[in-house]
């Protein structure tokens, strides 16, 4: 080694030393020093761009990244921090390339696996992001967060009882990682183990009790154990921890005093269901508002008598004092839930059209089996078209598909289904013929989706099947709803298994059909 390779040898150890003491200037300033020496020195480069990512600066990482990869591509570090920038850029598809390259200069690269599994799992490819980790596991099981990043891939793919012994061992090996406690928590709940699910939150907010995740969560467990009251508080959490993307609008948040000639601008937040859900409670609202809906619901809503004037998010706004999320009302207007059914009505001329396309003959079902397979929460809560098939063996039965776009391939080898033509809700506008098509109907029998919301708004008889430990809303345990009086709830008693679900309902089905056995 020369004596120039051998003095910047020793100025990088140097900075090295700077970089992990946490003496970020120091180092940045002896890196710039051996660049000025050297541009190429592909050490150097990479060490400023690990100080760019520290910062918070993932482009200015990215490029030197870049740099040193330009000037020595054989070192697998290189590649494995160019993933980790271009994640937080939003570029997942990339960090998979990225650490494909790692790996492929060093195969047992545990951290390069890890990130893998991270990239994976943004794009919600659970299976990918499984065995990235697995493969982790198996070149470092002491990576740190890797038992965490496992027990959290198995929940996403519904291996509940491997995630909980994972995030178990998780919590032995970092006693204090209040991220660990709040993932176990979770797939405990999923796992019906509500009581140990809230001891664990519990004891976490006895060390962070100003936590938002923490507070949210604990919420979800409230309301899906019947104590809304409670919950509305860490419910209102739910921006804080980022559960829910904040709309960002500058002016101050309504507390739910008296407008006194302000106007109140309510906007919807999170899905259509949740938005036909919480809408009941606009009505209760006195003074100057407006509702800013979905645009797939405005028109279904804007011509429900009672209901405030309404926006689409893309319409400029009026001006404006007060802002409010749709699900926060409860919570701001401290009443329970308002107890008018239907709250919601059909268009009269659509209802009479799709009558007469329907028609008087037979027990007429609307059904719908799969919800939005995109969100994660699907998991576990829609089933297969076939699932209905002891329905469709009563006598006299009549299945008609409510379902549009995700699970209308299972059509071709279901039961035998009747669908409402190519024209059914094929505008921009969602729900109008569904909504009319249902006051032909003698029963909807639906997964947990938006469908079940509207049935039970517009007063219809609607059967939801549930799985074992459902959404919030559906509580636990009770074969009514709080929300919806005309709803009857059929759930799972063994975890994933519809066949139970659906004989108990064929079971009910027939008696109404035919009428009780004497």
């Amino acid at each position: 080694m020369s004596r120039r390779a051998k003095q910047l040898d020793t100025a990088f150890r140097e900075a090295e030393r700077h970089h992990s003491a946490g003496r970020l200037p120091e180092a940045a300033h002896i890196y710039r020093q051996i660049l000025a020496a050297d541009p190429r020195h592909g050490d150097a480069l990479h060490g400023l761009g690990i100080l760019a990512l520290q910062s918070g600066q993932p482009p200015a990482a990215l490029d030197l990244f870049d740099a040193a990869i330009a000037a020595k591509a054989s070192v697998s570090a290189y590649h494995l921090h160019r993933a980790h920038a271009l994640l937080a850029l939003g570029r997942q598809a990339d960090a998979i390339g990225a650490c494909r390259a790692a790996l492929r200069t060093k195969s047992n690269n545990a951290e390069a696996y890890q990130v893998l599994g991270h990239a994976h799992t943004d794009l919600r490819q659970t299976g990918d992001a499984l065995r990235a980790y697995r493969e982790a596991f198996r070149s470092d099981p002491a990576l740190p967060d890797l038992l965490n990043n496992l027990g959290t891939a198995l929940r996403n793919i519904g291996a509940l009882e491997e995630a909980a012994q994972r995030l178990r061992d998780a919590m032995h090996a970092a006693p204090g990682d209040f991220g660990v406690q709040l993932n176990l928590s979770s797939v405990l709940k999923e796992l019906a183990k509500t009581e140990d699910a809230e001891a664990l939150l519990r004891a976490a907010l006895a060390h962070r009790p100003d936590d938002p995740v923490l507070l949210y969560n604990l919420s979800l467990l409230l309301l899906l154990t019947g104590r809304g009251s409670e919950a509305w508080a860490g419910w209102e959490r739910r921006f804080a921890a980022r559960a829910v993307p904040d709309r960002g609008l500058p002016q101050p948040q309504w507390d739910g005093s008296p407008l006194q000639g302000r106007t109140l601008l309510v906007y919807a937040e999170q899905g259509l269901g949740d938005t036909i859900q919480f809408c009941r409670y606009l009505r209760l609202l006195p003074g100057s508002v407006l509702f800013e809906a979905p645009p797939r619901l405005h028109r279904l809503l804007s011509t429900q008598p009672g209901m405030p004037p309404m926006v689409r998010p893309s319409d400029p706004l009026p001006p404006i004092d007060v802002v409010c999320p749709l699900m926060s009302l409860p919570a701001r207007l401290g009443t329970a839930i308002p107890a008018t059914i239907p709250y919601l009505s059909a268009d009269p001329e659509r209802i009479a059209r799709w009558r007469e396309r329907i028609g008087s003959a037979g027990f007429k079902i609307g059904i719908a089996w799969q919800g939005n397979p995109g969100r994660i929460e699907d998991l576990g809560r829609s089933m297969k078209l076939r699932a209905f098939a002891p329905l469709a063996a009563i006598p006299g039965i009549r299945l008609i598909a409510l379902q549009k776009n995700d699970g209308i391939e299972q059509l071709a080898d279901g039961p035998e289904v009747e669908t409402l033509g190519s024209d059914f809700d094929a505008g921009p506008d969602g729900f109008l013929d569904t909504a009319a098509a249902m006051e032909s109907l003698d029963l909807v029998v639906t997964s947990d989706t938006s469908i079940a919301h509207l049935a039970g708004a517009l007063g219809r008889p609607v059967w939801v099947a549930l799985r074992q430990v459902p959404d919030w809303r559906w509580q636990l345990g009770r074969t009514d709803s709080a929300w919806y009086p005309t709803v009857r709830l059929f759930r799972q008693t063994t975890r994933d298994e519809w066949g139970p679900v659906f004989a108990a309902m064929a079971a009910a089905l027939a008696e109404i059909v035919s009428g009780p056995v004497a």
